[in-house]
């Protein structure tokens, strides 16, 4: 599998929709159905799944920008959030949840870019004729 370049329409909906997530994150996570939602060791998987979400998203909609920035913006967005759940009843911040968020954008980005090269090398190969 290979990842073509994004068209600008691809890219401003993969930007909305990570824009959307973060939204919808710091609104719900405010909501006391955020309580236990995700019973340990099944939040970690949550929080795997949804800041790598947001972090391919920005990876594919910023069109090849830094990956290190994007991880850093990513791991941002993770550590607000932690700090967020001090102030929420029943809720609290974890070190290890943070480390889950910054895991997954590096595995994520780093999954974006590896797609991105093997598109590259794939076309490079085909413009040559092998």
């Amino acid at each position: 599998m290979t990842l073509p370049p994004a068209s600008p329409a691809l890219r401003r909906s993969c930007l909305a929709c990570a824009a959307a997530i973060v939204f919808l994150l710091f609104y719900l996570g405010a909501k006391p159905i955020a309580v236990n939602l995700f019973p340990e060791p099944w939040d970690k998987l949550a929080h795997f799944i949804v800041y790598g979400a947001i972090a391919a998203l920005l990876a594919v909609g910023s069109a090849r920008s830094r990956p290190l920035l994007l991880i850093a913006f990513v791991s941002a967005i993770g550590a607000i959030d932690e700090w967020h759940q001090l102030y929420l009843p029943g809720r609290s911040a974890d070190v290890n949840d943070w480390l889950m968020d910054f895991a997954a954008a590096i595995v994520a980005v780093s999954l974006i870019e590896w797609l991105r090269a093997r598109g590259a090398a794939s076309a490079a190969a085909d413009a040559r004729g092998g």
